[in-house]
C-alpha cells in the first residue's frame, strides 16, 4: 500500500509562506528604477490610442465591460513594446509584467484605492502576498506583487496612474506620479547634507519624444 504524502501542488496555494516583504515605497523606486517611467509611459500612450480609437465605436453600441477590456489591451499593446519579453500571459489568461524580480499587475481601482476584483483564492492569496506559482509556472513564487492601478473620473476619464502595494487585504503604500524620482536621485540612504553647505535644486526630469 502506498502511503506516500504527494507535493503540494503550488497553483492551489498550498505554500504557506510570505513571499518579499516591501517595507516602503522608497524600496521599489531603488529596485524599480528605470522600469516604473516605462510603465507610466506606456500608460500615457496608451490612454491616448484608447480615446482615438474607442470614439469609432458608438456609446449604445458599446457591450457591458467593453470599455474596460478594450483599454487593457490597449495598455498591453504598449507595455509589451518597452517590456517586449517580460510582458506574459499567465493563469486564466491573466496578463503580468515580471521585471526586477518584481511581478506587475494592471487593474481599475475602486473608491477605496484597491483593484476592483471578484472575490476568488487567487485575489486572497495575491493581497496576502502569499508564496507559490499563482500566475505561470515557471514564475518566481517569491517575488512581491505590486499592482499599477487607474481610476477613472465621473466622465470617465482614466486618471491618476499610481502604483499600490497590497499585503494583508490592505494597502501599506503608493507611489503616485508626482512622487517618482530620477533614477540617479533614489537612494536607500539618503546622504545628510552638511549644515551650512550649498544645496542646488535639479530641475524636473523630462522624456525626450522619440523622433521619427
Amino acid at each position: 500500500m502506498n502511503n506516500k504524502i504527494p507535493p503540494a501542488k503550488l497553483g492551489n496555494f498550498q505554500r504557506t509562506g510570505k513571499r518579499k516583504r516591501l517595507i516602503n515605497a522608497k524600496e521599489c523606486q531603488y529596485d524599480m528604477k528605470e522600469s516604473l517611467f516605462l510603465i507610466f509611459n506606456a500608460y500615457h500612450k496608451a490612454v491616448e490610442l484608447y480615446n482615438s480609437e474607442i470614439r469609432l465605436t458608438n456609446p449604445q453600441d458599446r457591450v457591458r465591460g467593453m470599455e474596460a477590456s478594450y483599454f487593457n489591451a490597449k495598455l498591453m499593446q504598449c507595455l509589451r513594446e518597452v517590456f517586449p519579453y517580460n510582458l506574459k500571459r499567465g493563469k486564466y489568461g491573466r496578463m503580468f509584467l515580471y521585471s526586477n524580480e518584481y511581478i506587475v499587475l494592471f487593474k481599475k481601482l475602486d473608491k477605496n484605492g484597491k483593484p476592483m476584483n471578484i472575490r476568488t483564492k487567487l485575489s486572497s492569496s495575491i493581497e496576502n502576498q502569499m508564496q507559490g506559482n499563482l500566475f505561470d509556472n515557471e514564475e518566481d513564487g517569491t517575488s512581491p506583487i505590486i499592482f499599477f492601478g487607474y481610476s477613472k473620473s465621473l466622465i470617465g476619464e482614466m486618471i491618476r496612474p499610481r502604483i499600490v502595494y497590497i499585503d494583508e487585504e490592505c494597502i501599506k503604500w503608493t507611489i503616485e506620479e508626482k512622487d517618482i524620482l530620477p533614477q540617479q536621485e533614489v537612494t536607500l540612504f539618503p546622504v545628510q547634507t552638511p549644515e551650512g553647505a550649498h544645496v542646488s535644486v535639479k530641475p524636473h526630469l523630462k522624456v525626450k519624444k522619440k523622433v521619427n
